[in-house]
This record gives structure tokens, sequence and C-alpha cells, in this order.
């Protein structure tokens, strides 16, 4: 046993082994693997800083233009070297891209069909590193594709499917595999290279597992190419798979407020309709008489009356039988009407649901009711009304009300009634069909199974969380459960 840290070093020094030789002793031995990396590492160190400056000699910036131009999906747009995308442009620029034979000045790269880093390495190879040119070599070899995190190891690296060629292999990758989760899907070039696989390039938006079946149509499209396999087939690809990488990119780095829609799928506007009432008591006792037969129904919500039975004020829910939307709900809300101080006060929640309020309403009461104003208020207002107004009293009180096990077995059983009809609802993300409608093949059941993780990722952030029933009986009902494809490329 050697010294301990405190104990005199057994060199005769007279200072503590700490502070002598154990500063000298040898650090634990790497892996074979470990060594590779680093050496790899840093071979590279200064890769990018030297292709750039090759690329001022030969062939000349001008070509970044031209690159960028077949890169970014707007047309015209002008190089921009702060763009979010360079960790996927600048790799792609040097190992991949080729001028346009058609169009381009550059005409002794196209007539080599050389990249960037082909051009370096046909001109510098005897002064360079051995181990440099294996790398810029295997650049060459490879190209991007969308490959999903099935097991991450923070701080190491992480096995890597590739959803285009349904492969998997171990990326060592120190950083990058920090906050990484199962399930995440990275735009990325890989490079194997001696036997190590790294990343090269690496898209900064991780994609959530939500838009996978996008991707499974995509590569459902490329296996049309049969006689293209393997790098082949993804170099012949790039453009595509980097135009929906951008695509997805995008809507994460630039997100737009949802279409927001009622249960019709009308565009939400919420309007408050006024009406000047003349006879109250004789106003409500037509809206308690109403048989309004296809147009719904008129249920009372209850109303306040004096010590003299004079009424003071009363209210109703215009509603009709069935829900376009949710299969499982009773019924549809169509407006809240409330009767007060000689006012009718009518919430809606469409312009086209206003329209047809007044029209009842005038209907009903004819001269007893004056149109006054109808005030509306668009969906992204309401939106942001509710974002400023949910401080912390609020989501106190919504916790609050979530401990009672009464409002959380309701709000299971509506959850349950839910993603039961979501079963049979067409999705576009599904290309309008159903999760049971696609569910019936390989490629189906991995993009159903990736919806639902997805519903899963979102219900932790959720209070409470959604009940793991739920998404058990989806996968049950979509015979997902003994499917071991769809299984392990979700992530669950």
């Amino acid at each position: 046993m050697g010294p301990g840290r405190n104990q005199l070093c057994p060199c005769g020094s007279g200072k503590k082994f700490k502070h002598c030789c154990l500063r000298a002793e040898p650090a634990a031995a790497e892996t074979p693997q470990q060594t590779l990396h680093r050496r790899v590492r840093a071979a590279i160190q200064n890769l990018t800083q030297e292709l750039l400056r090759f690329v001022d000699k030969y062939p000349g910036r001008e070509c970044f233009a031209e690159a960028w131009a077949q890169f970014s999906p707007k047309e015209g747009a002008p190089f921009d070297p702060k763009s979010p995308h360079m960790p996927v442009f600048i790799p792609w620029f040097f190992h991949q891209w080729t001028p346009a034979a058609e169009s381009t000045p550059f005409t002794k790269l196209v007539s080599r069909a050389a990249t960037v880093s082909g051009e370096y390495l046909a001109r510098r190879r005897r002064n360079l590193d051995p181990l440099l040119v294996r790398y810029l070599e295997a650049c060459n070899a490879t190209a991007f594709s969308f490959h999903e995190v099935v097991q991450a190891e923070p701080g190491r690296g992480f096995l890597l499917r590739d959803l285009i060629l349904e492969r998997e292999r171990f990326v060592s990758e120190i950083s990058g595999s920090q906050g990484a989760q199962r399930g995440d899907i990275v735009f990325a070039q890989v490079v194997d290279i001696d036997g190590l696989s790294l990343l090269d390039g690496f898209g900064q938006v991780v994609i959530e597992p939500g838009d996978k079946p996008a991707i499974i149509e995509l590569r459902k499209a490329m296996r049309k190419e049969a006689q293209l396999k393997d790098t082949a087939l993804l170099k012949a690809w790039d453009l595509e798979l980097i135009g929906l990488y951008l695509d997805f990119a995008e809507r994460r780095l630039n997100p737009q407020l949802p279409k927001l829609q009622n249960t019709d799928g009308e565009a939400l506007v919420l309007h408050k309709l006024v009406f000047g009432i003349a006879d109250a008591q004789a106003a409500a006792a037509a809206f308690d008489a109403a048989q309004l037969g296809e147009d719904g129904s008129i249920v009372s919500d209850g109303e306040r009356r004096d010590a003299d039975d004079k009424l003071l004020a009363a209210e109703w829910t215009w509603m009709r039988m069935g829900n376009a939307m949710h299969k499982s709900w009773d019924n549809t809300t169509l407006a809240r009407l409330e009767l007060k101080d000689g006012q009718l006060r009518v919430e809606v929640n469409s312009v086209e649901r206003a329209a047809r309020a007044r029209s009842l309403v005038e209907r009903l009461l004819g001269a007893n009711a004056e149109f006054r104003v109808s005030k509306p208020e668009s969906g992204e207002s309401l939106l942001e009304r509710a974002r400023q107004s949910s401080g912390p009293a609020k989501r106190s009180e919504h916790d609050e009300l979530m401990q009672q096990p009464e409002v959380r077995e309701k709000l299971r059983e509506m959850l349950l009634g839910h993603y039961t009809g979501w079963l049979d609802t067409q999705l576009p993300i599904l290309g309008n069909r159903t999760p049971r409608q696609v569910a019936c093949d390989t490629d189906g059941r991995e993009a159903v199974e990736a919806l639902i993780a997805q519903i899963e990722r979102d219900a932790q952030k959720k209070t409470p969380p959604l009940d793991p029933g739920i998404t058990q009986m989806l996968r049950r009902e979509l015979g997902l459960l003994a499917d071991p494809v769809a299984r392990e490329g979700s992530g669950a």
C-alpha cells in the first residue's frame, strides 16, 4: 500500500506526499478509445480556421454565396455568417458541397467533383498529419442525417439511431451528451474514424419526438431510390434533409402563435354582444320557454329575485348535443347569456357564433331586445391577457384545486375521453390520417409511438401529470406494446 496523502513522502524530501511525489504520479491510464478521441480533437483543433484560409486563397470566398444559395430555403438571401445554422452550414460547405456545374465560376472544383476539404487534401496531403488526412477522408465519406438518442451517457456520448439509414452506433461526444435525453432527435454529421464515431456537424436545435413522423415520411420517399444505398442516399438527398431540419429549426427559433379555433373549427374571436332589454321578466320567460329544434337548447343556469319576486339577474347556456371536435363530449356550448340591469350580455367565441347568437336573440325576443354593441377580442389578445394575469397567486389556486381527489378524477375522465377520441382523429402530421389508420405497418407504428412519446414528454410539465394508464391504453389500442421497433425508436 502506498503512503497516505498527508504522510511524509517516502522520497525523503521531508514534504507531505500530496505536496511532493503524488503530483508526479501518472494519471489514470486512458482507454484506447479515449486516447484516439483526444488525438483526433488535437489534430482538428484548428481545422476550421485552416480551411477558411484555404478558401480565401482557393477557390475564393465568393463561393460562400453560391453554397449559401443552395443551403438556405430563402431565395436570394445573402450569406449570413451570424446565422444560427452555421454549425450545420460550415461542415456541409467544407465536406459535402460541390458547385453546380451549369452555373458556377468554380470550374476546377467541378472538373474534379471535389469538395472544399477534398481539394484541400489533394493540394496539402503530403504536409498533413496522417490522422488529420484520415479524418478529412472520413468527413468526405459521410453526410448529414437525423439521429435519435437511444441512450445517453452524459459526459461520454450517446447511442444514436440514424432514422434514415435505420442503424445504431455509439458516438463519442462530451459536451453534446450533457443535456441529451432519450427520444431527442439531432441533425448531425457523424464521422467514423479508426473505429471511433464523432460529431463533426451538429444542428443547435434539438428536435422533439412529435416531429418524427415528418422524418419518417421523408425516409419513405428516399427508399424509392432503390439504386442508392447508405451514405450515397444521404448525399443525393442532402438538400431535402437540410430543408426539413431548417423547417424544424424555424419553428423552434421563431415560434408562431397557434391558429386558435373553437370546436367547430371556426377562428377563435371572443365576442360580447350587448342588448338593451325593455322587459326583463318577459325576456326571461321567452328564454325559458324556447324550443330551438336543430339549433340546440337554452338551459337555465339560475336566477336571482328580490323580496317582491322581481327578477334581478338570470343566466343561461345555449348549447347543442354532440361535439364536432371531441366525440366523447356530450354537448357543445355555443353561448353564455346574462340578463342584468336592463341589459342582456351574450358571450360567444367566434364571428360565426356571434352572428347566429344575435339572430337567435332577435328572433326570440323581438322588439323587447335592442342590439347595442358587439365587442370582439382575438384569441391572441386573450392569450396575452391570460399571460399577464397568471401570477403566483393564480398558480397557487390552480395547484390547490388540483389536489382535490374529485377534481383529479374528473380531469382524468375528461382526458381519457379526449385521448380515446384522438385515436380516430385525423392529424395533419400523419397526412390527415388517424393514428389507428396509420398504425398498420412498421413505419406507421413508429410514427404514432413518437406522438405518444411526445404526449408523455409534454405531460411531465403539467399539474397533475397525465395518468400513465392513458398512454398505456393508447399503445394497447394501436398494437404497440408488442412492437419492439416502435418502442425502441420512441425512447419509451
